[in-house]
């Protein structure tokens, strides 16, 4: 390993706050990352952000034509930034610090770092680089897991031969990294020339692959009610719950239309939820689902919003527009009132990277849900709809997120 003193990473960085205070990002996603990563040479050099998409929560979402991939930086008080991607149409991750006092740093010199995060401990093998006049070190092939870990952290500090050379705050870091996935994914979707329509979870693997969603139950048959695009080309399909509970599911009832599928399980639901018929504008909803399927936590993820069109996009009267952030593998889960009470079903996103290519903007929690009643028709022309009338007795939200995880079910598409 190259020898490097501490101290010439920067001097005085503990003291200084560790918010950006400027961020320049472009990420790209990786629901599974590849082991490989990008070739070292023309990568390290130009580690640049050559188209910006505007900044999410302290962090500029942009694109690197040098990596092929989307990435997000931050730089620091202490001069330290942060880059953090994924490149090419592989999905490999990389993490890299550069920061212009740090002047020991060799160029292809070996150094192992540690990163604290809370309670873990990464260790890392790091290669040193050079750009623009500063210097730093990256480390490639990194799991999925590795960078859920780095979203959901509240900082980091960077330790070198167990000495911390840097401690910055990774605020906002989560809701950069969804839209660093929202924008890989377009990539993606346009270099393979396929649709580039942003939806939680397209539900279609490649062959050889798995995708999942999210579903819920709306007869104490079993019946799971879910999106087409969830289970369209699945071959094999299972549903699991929250509490481990899993079977195998067949589809009952599509109607590609509408993008709403039934399935038919042997499981028994503790609770069936009642279906609200009209969701009003400006009210507090909920989303309980299983996103990012690898990434995030298993058990569920519960997010808050409110109503804020009570129609889609060019007033597509069968959706309601909600600010509750949603992400892939949402798809087809319950959009809860304050009651419990489902009040539509999760289905799609405005696709954030298209419209900041041409308003220079980044939109933000700019979702949809398909409206009960449209719901309530299909399930009714199945005799699978729900007996029990709407709740109506106001519920806390951790009361709302213990009761979804009664009825939702994480839907496994092969």
């Amino acid at each position: 390993m190259a020898g490097v003193d501490p101290q010439s990473f920067g001097t005085g960085c503990r003291a200084l706050p560790s918010w950006p205070r400027r961020a320049a990002a472009a990420v790209a996603i990786g629901l599974g990352i590849a082991a490989t990563i990008f070739a070292p040479g023309p990568v390290r050099a130009e580690l640049n952000i050559d188209k910006s998409f505007g900044d999410v929560s302290g962090w500029t979402i942009g694109f690197s034509e040098s990596v092929g991939g989307c990435l997000a930086a931050a730089t620091y008080r202490d001069e330290t930034t942060i880059w953090l991607g994924f490149t090419g149409r592989k999905n490999s991750a990389y993490i890299a610090f550069t920061n212009p006092k740090w002047r020991s740093i060799e160029v292809d010199g070996g150094y192992e770092l540690q990163l604290v995060m809370r309670r873990n401990i990464w260790n890392g093998k790091f290669v040193g680089f050079e750009r623009k006049g500063e210097k730093g070190v990256f480390s490639s092939g990194l799991k999925s897991e590795f960078v859920g870990d780095v979203a959901r952290s509240a900082g980091v500090r960077v330790l070198l031969n167990r000495k911390e050379v840097s401690s910055l705050s990774l605020g906002g870091s989560s809701r950069a990294l969804e839209t660093v996935i929202e924008c890989q994914k377009t990539y993606i979707a346009a270099t393979a020339g396929g649709p580039t329509e942003s939806k939680p979870q397209e539900g279609k693997p490649q062959q050889g692959g798995a995708s999942s969603g999210t579903g819920f139950f709306v007869s104490d048959s079993g019946h799971v009610l879910t999106n087409h695009h969830v289970i369209d080309s699945c071959t094999v399909l299972k549903v699991s719950t929250v509490s481990g509970q899993e079977a195998t599911a067949r589809i009952i009832a599509k109607d590609k239309t509408n993008d709403l599928a039934i399935l038919k399980t042997t499981l028994s639901p503790a609770v069936v939820p009642a279906l609200r018929p009209q969701a009003r504008l400006g009210e507090a909803v909920y989303v309980f689902g299983f996103p990012l399927s690898g990434i995030l936590a298993t058990s569920g993820n519960f997010t808050s919003g409110s109503i804020t069109a009570v129609s889609g996009i060019g007033d597509d009267t069968r959706l309601v527009q909600i600010s509750a952030p949603v992400q892939p593998g949402n798809s087809g889960g319950p959009l809860l009132d304050k009651f419990g009470n489902v009040v539509g079903v999760i289905v799609s996103k405005l696709n954030a990277l298209n419209v900041a290519a041409a308003t220079q903007d980044i939109p933000q929690n700019v979702n949809f849900a398909i409206k009960t009643a449209i719901a309530a028709n299909f399930l009714e022309s199945s005799n699978a709809m729900p007996a029990d009338a709407p709740r109506s007795r106001e519920l806390a939200p951790e009361a709302i997120a213990d009761l979804a995880k009664l009825f939702t079910v994480r839907v496994n598409c092969d």
